[in-house]
């Protein structure tokens, strides 16, 4: 299977092992491999978790969430062969330009939102849905990744485990009496939005409880430089109660979000 693909330089170095750049010998694709030590795998909860991750991604197929072609193990590693993602994460997307003007995000947060749609469609919970979690490709393409704490929802299922990263957790994880349905990830791209849009998560603080109470409460300051329509909608995505809260539908039905198109993006 390796003598497939080529390996080149490194792009990255994670938790598990490194992610290299990499071409198909036959086909001169580039793509990124991503090569977990086994070592690090040698609890079964860690396999597991990568063995959940895999089997979720081999299912999944949409424009705006990363492929995983293939996966095939060597001695030491197990190796995933995925899209490239030459565009970086969000993250370093936001940093470098502080925050985002309100064309770019409409174009990526679309895309991220009908991201979404799709794995919900596909009855999945991200459950870490934040900026760092969310690739580009070079062409200004969003691709979700990162189903590592991800769950396969059975219709009318309460869930009680505490996942995520805590910023960008949903009150109704937090409250710990049990949460149902798909409307944590659209608090997360909630967050995602604001701080898209203001450079910074809209809940801060200097530790977990002032934090927790922050985010049950909704307390956040939606400052003025943004348009009142991009307020509305964040306001839509961060309301407390996930009954009312937007669903995917109603998000990308709204006003902010008409006319955002990827063929906007200057160099797109």
């Amino acid at each position: 299977m390796p003598e497939f693909y080529r390996a080149g330089k490194m792009l990255g170095r994670g938790a598990f092992g490194k992610v290299n750049l990499g071409m198909h010998r036959m086909t001169r694709k580039l793509i990124a491999i991503k090569s977990i030590n086994k070592e690090y795998l040698s609890e079964e909860k860690q396999r597991s978790k990568i063995m959940h991750e895999v089997g979720i991604l081999l299912q999944l197929r949409h424009p705006s969430v990363v492929k995983l072609y293939e996966t095939f193990e060597t001695g030491r590693h197990i190796m995933l062969v995925m899209e490239l993602c030459a565009g970086g994460d969000m993250l370093n997307f936001v940093r470098k330009r502080k925050k985002l003007d309100e064309l770019t995000s409409k174009i990526l947060f679309k895309q991220i939102i009908e991201g979404i749609g799709y794995i919900h469609t596909q009855r999945i919970l991200h459950r870490d849905i934040k900026l760092d979690n969310i690739l580009l490709d070079g062409k200004g393409n969003v691709k979700i990744a990162d189903f590592g704490v991800s769950k396969s929802v059975k219709k009318n299922e309460t869930m009680y485990e505490q996942s995520g990263t805590p910023a960008y957790i949903a009150p109704e994880i937090i409250r710990d009496k049990g949460y149902r349905g798909f409307k944590a990830d659209l608090w997360s791209a909630g967050v995602v939005l604001f701080a898209m849009l203001y450079g910074t998560v809209p809940f801060k603080a200097n530790n977990m409880k002032d934090l927790h109470k922050q985010i049950m409460e909704a307390r956040y300051n939606l400052k003025d430089e943004i348009t009142s329509e991009a307020k509305n909608l964040i306001q839509c995505l961060l309301n407390p109660d996930p009954d009312s809260r937007y669903t995917v539908k109603q998000t990308l039905a709204h006003p902010w979000l008409k006319n955002a198109d990827v063929s906007m993006l200057p160099g797109g």
